[in-house]
């Protein structure tokens, strides 16, 4: 049985260390996929909407999987679940460089690999998040959130660069086995994780199987809240990704360079503010923090409409970020303390589909949205303001086209490409 150690740092941890490093490793290998793979298929389509559609078969799948895999960590052991996930994970994006050397690779093959993997992410996301109340200290919870929340940043902080520099110096399909070696690193590190004592299964709450999961988060106290707010706040989120490469292409009249430096300048700004503003924030009551953070995020992205220049919008962009990074961690750990124990993965499972819903797959449908959102940007962020407000006065009381079989050219591929 995996025991808690001492209050203190939980990188003192050996446990927590291996589960940090993986997450690390995997989150920089992310980056490569991410600047890579969207940008090929922009330079191939020339549409936003072909890139949100990757975007949406990548993650979109958790909608329907998470609960269910939620519920197999709650059944067995969690550095199972996540090592199957990550190393089938590994052969799947491994997968794509294979067809592209053997002179095979097609659009939709892009569209179903990525669908696969994308149904077996919530295993690691909602297993992290189950697992970390077993490693540590019940008091060092918010900083272990915060460090594994801070690798994820460092990863947008070097990551575009580090990918840039890696597509443009060896081609697309080798960035991606970046990636893959990532995902089978840390699939052989949480094989070496504890075993865990799974708490007695209590009863199901009452609900707990309706609506294909979501009712156990609506079973429990204070958790239907701040669903309703993680929903405000991820719906403004969720286009970024899709819409930034648009963004960078087409209204400031960057290169891949520039839509690199754009992440990176938000990864700046989101390393900073996890590692300083979360500690700060613990201070405030999440009624007044977790509102705040969201309505500061969207009155920070909305000038990016009438923006043109690079370098005010990385300011800006870093700005938002370090707002925006502290959020996550501290939700996470007020959620691993209200949840109980036997049923977290399943929660978070669940919460997994609801972000799943509005951050990803919102991202498909937002390039189309792109010159309607501009023009109505203040409205929308008055709206957000105000739904925050609102849950805010509840939260007071909780403590194809294909390829045609053609290998696409190496400047394709490459990040300079035009």
């Amino acid at each position: 049985m995996a025991q808690s150690v001492a209050v203190g740092s939980p990188l003192r941890n050996p446990a927590f260390q291996r589960l940090w490093l993986g997450l690390s490793v995997s989150y920089l290998g992310d980056q490569f996929t991410t600047i890579a793979l969207l940008w090929f298929v922009l330079q191939v389509t020339g549409s936003g909407a072909a890139v949100g559609l990757v975007i949406l078969c990548f993650q979109l799948p958790g909608v329907v999987t998470g609960a269910f895999l939620g519920r197999l960590l709650d059944r067995f052991q969690p550095r199972l679940v996540m090592s199957i996930d990550n190393l089938t994970r590994a052969a799947l994006i491994a997968a794509i460089p294979t067809l592209y050397a053997l002179g095979m690779l097609q659009l939709w093959h892009v569209f179903v690999l990525a669908l696969l993997a994308g149904a077996l992410s919530p295993a690691t996301t909602a297993g992290v998040r189950m697992f970390l109340p077993y490693l540590v200290h019940d008091d060092a919870l918010d900083r272990a959130n915060a460090l594994t929340a801070a690798s994820m940043q460092f990863s947008y902080l070097v990551g575009p660069v580090a990918a840039g520099f890696a597509v443009a110096a060896l081609g697309g399909p080798w960035a991606l086995l970046i990636d893959a070696i990532s995902f089978l690193l840390m699939g052989l590190l949480v094989l070496t994780l504890p075993t865990i004592d799974h708490a007695p299964r209590a009863a199901q709450p009452k609900g707990g199987n309706r609506w294909l999961g979501f009712g156990t988060l609506f079973s429990l106290r204070y958790v239907p809240t701040l669903t309703l707010l993680a929903l405000v706040f991820f719906f403004s989120y969720g286009p970024l990704e899709a819409a930034l490469p648009v963004y960078s292409s087409q209204s400031l009249h960057a290169n891949a360079d520039g839509y690199g430096l754009l992440w990176t300048g938000f990864g700046i700004g989101a390393f900073l503010g996890v590692i300083t503003l979360t500690r700060l924030s613990t201070r405030w009551r999440p009624s007044i923090a977790l509102p705040l953070i969201a309505v500061l995020w969207g009155a920070l992205l909305c000038p990016l409409a009438f923006f043109r220049q690079l370098p005010l919008v990385m300011l800006f962009l870093g700005l938002a970020g370090a707002s925006w990074a502290p959020y996550t961690p501290m939700e996470t750990t007020l959620l691993q303390r209200l949840v109980p124990a036997e049923i977290r993965g399943q929660v978070f499972g669940a919460r997994h589909r609801e972000r799943g819903f509005l951050t990803r797959g919102t991202r498909g449908f937002w390039p189309r949205m792109q010159p309607y959102a501009r023009r109505r940007a203040p409205a929308f962020l008055l709206g957000r303001q105000r739904g925050s407000e609102r849950v805010r006065s509840r939260l007071s009381y909780a403590g194809s086209p294909s390829l045609g079989g053609r290998r696409p050219s190496s400047a394709v591929w490459r990040m300079g490409a035009r």
